[in-house]
């Protein structure tokens, strides 16, 4: 048994040594073949990994679970259970409210080591603060102060013990450590010591409506498997099960499952790896089962079994995959690499490349199991031969029986090549459906980029090429401020002597409690059916009782805005116009408001007999002033959104639009809330050195939003995807072109001894040189046929159906394919001609004296 086994080895190694061509095609097929699907691996663990790592930073800590209000007795009782692997702790004084920290919430609190860690914000250079004049920071915040990162430079904070109060209190302190910011957090932490906090919190007791002195915990736990049954037993066990607590949105279910949703496309592009894999290394397998035939015939003769073949043929294949499958692993995840952060860009932070075991296990599983799935059908055929049908094998298909034509006048060279296609009608399907596949993925991913309609997305965005923003304007939790001052005279006067100004557009707001009318109130119960109610209950539960609520009381909260210019003349167009018409001149008497209605597609506006607003020429009152209801309006991005002026809101508020001149009698004290610009495109570089030049010597925090900003973000957004598409249909299209070049250089050289006697009677070298030149364009031409028949299909309906609304404006094109052509042309001229040279150093006797 193991004289056989040697003998079966040394058999192997000779075989594979004899095969020098077809090994080193094969391997770079297995290369590639591993080479994607550890990349995409390396994605999909990627994203995931970095998903979570989002949502830690989002929800601002990544223990288990927490609670927002506890003693700190209660406390310690948990941090004793035997279950509970770290508990961190941390006592609230307050939110910064310094002018420079406008817009950016940095939350004053004493925290231990532990609740530090655990909410990324432990100092990495410095220490935790000790003393009652010190505080650690990270470097975001140090920026937004304008203060040096050195441990001992000065920090003065303010804030407000009693939120319901305008008394702020100032504290001075010592940084005595900082650590890097991370833009996606959900807050910046300010550390200070546990004797501030006893001293600030003395006497005070915790409310509802306060914050100061609120003692919070994390709790960490051995395994992230049952956490709520975990915690359940742990408050049980140490009676206190009345205590509320959070689990961490990271390791919900609908986390893991948006995880494997956000993967899914780097799924698919595995099976298409694996097909592209499939078509290459089968296609190499069995033109090299078909060249060494006669050997395999030989082996029978003495007495070689059937399994005895297989095991010469699938160990040749894993020889391939030992050189071919690490050097993809290596290469894939560089690929990875460079990948991962294009991908996880639009997330903000630093992107981490997961570097998992289970990421080399399985893409070198994959790629073996497509080789080894490659090699079932020639290892088959070369286990099954008999040495009789060896010696008759032919690069042919062996039950064709189609009988030949003889014409008149004789063979051509194009007939000639179109019949060498058709010999082995197998292997010229393969080549081509491998060629075809690249081309069509890279069409139907060009279409679907292509469709995307930047003006539409630009839209919903940004209706300027600037706006510029009072600094409250976004602040969810201190609300805005209607008498902000970040929009001043100076910077308005500024941007009015702008060269280049196009057109200009102003935006004030007020809020008020507002008392609906019967009309408004019967429009609410029509629009809003049971229907919607539970489907808006299930992404926003608190909405719905807020409607309820605000119908029982016949009151709502309702923002008022001032508009004119670019942001009344844009909404007001008759794309955005639900109901009512719009007059310019009689709007601007002061006495007519717009109603902002809700966000509905404008395919669907026609099914909507009512509106959550009240009709148009309704006479609705508005703080002791009548004005007529106009129109009804879509809700722009840049006009609806933002802050309340409490910073919450109830759930439910109505928006009316007036215009700037009457806005402005009625609430004079009211400033600027936004302010729009459209500049001139050869003057837009001007425009923006003149901001950047005020953000950095003026006002640091003046929130700026550009047109050129949006179209950065879309980019930043969509790279990820882009990248994916064209790499995977470029590598497939890649693994064509070497299915190709393989399949070209096999049917050459495996024919020498019949292009010897064709010349040997009378064919020259040009013609035999021709004759493969128009095979090799044969293989081209079908493919561009079948690619662009299959193209125009994918591209018209699949494309067309998964670009359907949203900011796509479907377009039909086959572009790729256009550029595709002459490099395709190019290689089936190339080939041939390379082949033939080197066919062509051996002369014809020598041919025709080979012994097969």
């Amino acid at each position: 048994m193991k004289k056989q086994t040697s003998i079966l080895r040394t058999l192997t190694g000779r075989s594979f040594r004899a095969n020098r061509a077809r090994n080193i095609v094969a391997v770079i097929a297995v290369a590639l073949t591993t080479l994607m699907f550890t990349t995409l691996f390396v994605l999909a663990q990627s994203m995931q990994k970095n998903m979570i790592e989002m949502t830690f930073r989002q929800t601002g800590y990544d223990a288990q679970a927490s609670f927002k209000n506890i003693t700190e007795e209660q406390a310690e009782r948990i941090a004793a259970h035997p279950d509970v692997e770290e508990l961190g702790q941390s006592i609230v004084l307050g939110l910064a409210e310094n002018k420079s920290l406008a817009g950016k919430q940095v939350e004053i609190r004493w925290g231990n080591d532990s609740y530090a860690s655990h909410s990324f914000a432990l100092p990495t250079t410095g220490s935790m603060p000790q003393t009652a004049d010190e505080i650690a920071l990270d470097t975001l915040t140090l920026d937004r102060l304008g203060i040096p990162h050195e441990i001992g430079a000065d920090v003065t904070l303010e804030w407000r013990k009693d939120l319901s109060q305008e008394e702020k209190t100032n504290g001075s302190f010592t940084l005595c450590g900082y650590w890097e910011g991370n833009e996606s957090s959900y807050a910046s932490m300010a550390w200070v010591s546990r004797s501030f906090a006893d001293e600030m919190t003395a006497g005070q007791t915790p409310s509802e409506d306060q914050i100061l002195g609120l003692h919070m915990a994390q709790v960490s736990l051995p395994s992230d498997s049952n956490i709520e049954a975990s915690m359940d037993k742990i408050l049980a066990d140490t009676q206190l099960s009345q205590l509320e607590y959070g689990v961490n949105l990271a390791y919900s279910p609908e986390m893991n499952a948006t995880a494997v949703q956000e993967s899914i496309p780097m799924y698919l592009g595995m099976i298409l790896v694996f097909v592209a894999g499939y078509l290459i290394i089968y296609n190499i397998f069995q033109i090299s089962v078909a060249a060494d035939i006669q050997f395999y015939g030989k082996l029978k003769t003495l007495g070689t079994t059937t399994k005895q073949i297989r095991r010469i043929l699938y160990g040749q294949a894993n020889r391939l995959c030992l050189i071919g499958i690490p050097a993809g692993l290596v290469f894939g995840f560089l690929l990875g690499m460079v990948l991962v952060p294009v991908l996880m860009g639009t997330f903000g932070g630093s992107a981490v490349t997961s570097a998992h075991p289970a990421i080399f296990l399985g893409s070198a599983l994959f790629a073996w199991a497509t080789v080894l799935i490659s090699c079932l059908r020639p290892a088959r055929l070369a286990g099954k031969v008999s040495p009789m049908e060896a010696l008759r094998y032919n690069d042919s298909d062996s039950k064709s029986k189609k009988k030949t034509k003889k014409g008149r006048k004789g063979a051509s060279l194009t007939g000639m090549a179109w019949a060498n296609l058709g010999r082995n009608k197998k292997r010229t399907v393969t080549v081509i459906c491998s060629l075809t596949l690249g081309l069509v993925l890279l069409s139907c991913f060009y279409a679907k980029n292509a469709s995307f309609d930047m003006e539409k997305y630009l839209s919903g965005q940004t209706i300027a090429d600037f706006e510029l923003a009072d600094i409250s304007h976004e602040d969810a939790v201190n609300g805005y401020n209607p008498q902000g001052n970040t929009l001043n005279n100076e910077l308005t006067a500024d941007v009015e002597a702008l060269e280049g100004l196009e057109a200009l557009g102003h935006m004030y707001s007020h809020q008020l409690s507002w008392e609906m009318d019967a009309q408004t109130i019967e429009n609410l119960n029509a629009f809003y059916t049971q229907d919607m109610l539970d489907d808006w209950s299930t992404y926003d539960p608190t909405g719905p009782k807020a409607l309820k609520a605000a119908i029982a009381d016949k009151r709502a909260d309702t923002v008022i805005y001032g508009l004119d210019g670019i942001p009344l003349d844009t909404i007001t167009q008759s794309q955005y116009l639900y109901s009512g018409t719009y007059d310019a001149e009689t709007f601007a008497t002061g006495n007519y408001v717009l109603a902002i209605g809700p966000a509905i597609d404008e395919s669907e506006k026609e099914k909507y007999k009512v509106y959550p607003t009240p009709s148009v020429g309704d006479s609705i009152i508005i703080e002791e002033k009548n004005y007529t209801v106009m129109g009804i309006v879509y809700p722009l991005n840049s006009v609806d959104s933002g802050a309340m002026e409490n910073g919450g809101g109830s759930g439910f508020s109505l928006s009316f639009i007036l215009h700037s001149d009457a806005f402005c009698r009625q609430w004079p004290d009211n400033t600027l809330r936004k302010l729009f610009f459209n500049i001139e495109d050869s003057h837009l570089n001007d425009a923006r050195k003149v901001l950047n030049e005020y953000t950095k010597n003026m006002d640091a925090s003046l929130p700026v939003t550009s047109r050129q900003t949006m179209i950065e973000q879309y980019q930043a957004e969509t790279r990820a995807s882009a990248v994916m598409g064209n790499a995977i249909s470029l590598v497939i299209a890649l693994v064509g072109i070497l299915n190709f070049i393989n399949s070209m250089v096999t049917a050459i050289v495996s024919r020498k001894k019949e292009f010897a006697m064709i010349q040997s009677v009378g064919m020259t070298k040009r013609q035999l040189c021709r004759m493969l030149i128009y095979e090799g364009l044969y293989y081209a031409v079908i493919t561009i046929g079948v690619s662009f028949l299959v193209s125009a299909f994918a591209v018209g309906i699949g494309v067309r159906a998964m670009v359907e609304g949203g900011y796509s404006t479907f377009r039909f094109t086959l572009l790729p394919l256009g550029i595709c052509i002459p490099v395709l042309l190019g290689f089936a001229v190339l080939v041939p001609l390379l082949c033939f040279r080197n066919l062509e150093k051996q002369s014809i006797v020598e041919r025709l004296r080979a012994i097969d």
